[in-house]
């Protein structure tokens, strides 16, 4: 790195591609697709209790008096970042970019007339920047055994996605990220998975909200840490981690919306391949017969979720037992997951510390059914998500028709190269989420 480069000078420079360079085909249609996912997120979650409660108190807190509450971008922001993790179903890369990075980019979208080719530049920024974050801060294994940094690097993530958006210079962009750091959440340890889960999951309604704030600080003249990511002192440390590589290897990997994986069940990111396995070991259980007892093999980190002790509303997402309950009992994946309470059977389900990743099925007529799982790369994990047809299935299962009427028409997903869109179109497309935030 030459002497007077910072990171922030280099991390900028890097997301000039998204900002004003031409499209690559195949970074432009998944950046869509980022799109398309996460609304249909947002969408399902909005039915769940603990999305209702962060809602009913944000509107309280910031409008108590009732008044009119749909010209707040900060609290469109919030809304919609505690909608879309509230299934944990949306998409992820190092946690969960696209919630509070989508969320803040529409808050800001309408007031600032941004067109849609500047809200997907902004997305697929703010994806990057997460992404080279979240790397580069990535701690030792030792380390991150005890801290757990989820979340922490989102709000500068989404605020320089809001920045790109705006098409801001680069002082400003370098001004809004001294400023963003100052309203990041804390990191969170391994007690986040002690029952009950936080039914406000990530707080990523308050990280979205926090970057739209940020950014207009920053645009009123307000200064933030002077340099916060470089040093020994640099953000890296209060991000939970104990070490800081940042070069040309974190620089140089895919755009980051390539590499983010779509979600196939509302759950943790961790045990979606268990699931995945699960469902294809049960295709092969004839109808006449039933699974008598399910037996996970597996490292320590899976053990957190073989709890089959359901006390809050968040709970399921995090227990493999009440998950694969629900898909014996054939409920789809969706909202229903978080509010189908699985009933009680006499089925077994053990838990086994091993080094090799499989399940074992085994059903009353004596069969046996086992099947390896599949590790995901932390790096890069489309290939182990939902394809284009997959999201846009999910989408559809989610998402409210009258959204579904307007977003598909408007982003034309089979398309690879940039479309216009007039100003009346992204009109409906806020008015649409607006309405489902209100109700």
């Amino acid at each position: 790195m030459a002497q007077d480069e910072t990171a922030a000078s280099r991390l900028i420079a890097h997301l000039h591609q998204f900002r004003d360079g031409d499209w690559q085909p195949n970074v432009l249609q998944r950046t869509k697709l980022c799109l398309v996912d996460n609304l249909g997120c947002f969408s399902g979650g909005l039915s769940l209790t603990h999305f209702k409660q962060s809602a009913a108190s944000f509107k309280r807190t910031l409008f108590p008096t009732g008044a009119e509450i749909r010209s707040s971008p900060l609290l469109r922001a919030y809304l919609y970042g505690q909608a879309v993790i509230a299934m944990d179903y949306d998409d992820t890369l190092y946690g969960h970019p696209g919630g509070p990075i989508i969320g803040a980019i529409l808050a800001i979208a309408s007031e600032s007339n941004l067109t849609l080719d500047r809200i997907l530049r902004g997305i697929a920024a703010g994806y990057e920047t997460h992404a080279i974050l979240c790397e580069a801060t990535k701690p030792s294994p030792e380390h991150g055994a005890k801290i757990r940094s989820v979340g922490n690097l989102d709000t500068i993530a989404a605020a320089l996605g809001i920045s790109v958006a705006l098409n801001l210079d680069d002082a400003m962009i370098e001004r809004i990220i001294g400023v963003s750091v100052a309203h990041s959440i804390v990191p969170y340890t391994a007690k986040w998975y002690e029952r009950p889960v936080p039914g406000m999951k990530n707080n990523i309604g308050w990280i979205a909200a926090g970057a739209v704030l940020a950014v207009n600080l920053a645009l009123e003249g307000q200064t933030g840490i002077t340099q916060p990511l470089e040093g020994e002192k640099g953000f890296w440390r209060m991000a939970g981690s104990d070490r800081w590589v940042f070069n040309e290897d974190v620089l140089g990997k895919p755009p980051a919306v390539l590499r983010t994986g779509f979600k196939h069940y509302p759950a943790c990111w961790h045990t979606q391949e268990y699931l995945k396995t699960f469902a294809t070991l049960l295709a092969q259980v004839d109808a006449e017969d039933d699974v008598l007892d399910i037996v996970i093999f597996a490292t320590p980190d899976i053990e957190k979720f073989c709890d089959r002790n359901l006390i809050g509303t968040a709970d399921v997402a995090f227990s493999l037992p009440a998950m694969l309950e629900l898909l014996i009992a054939g409920i789809e994946p969706g909202p229903l997951w978080a509010s189908h309470k699985p009933q009680h059977v006499e089925r077994g389900f053990q838990y086994v510390r091993s080094d090799e990743r499989q399940i074992l099925i085994k059903t009353r007529k004596g069969r046996e059914l086992t099947a390896p799982v599949e590790l995901n790369s932390l790096s890069d994990e489309a290939g182990n998500g939902l394809d284009y047809d997959g999201v846009l299935a999910k989408f559809r299962r989610l998402a409210q028709t009258d959204l579904q009427l307007i977003l598909l028409p408007l982003l034309q997903l089979e398309s690879s190269e940039n479309v216009e869109v007039v100003v009346d179109e992204l009109g409906r497309l806020y008015a649409s989420i607006t309405k489902l935030m209100m109700q």
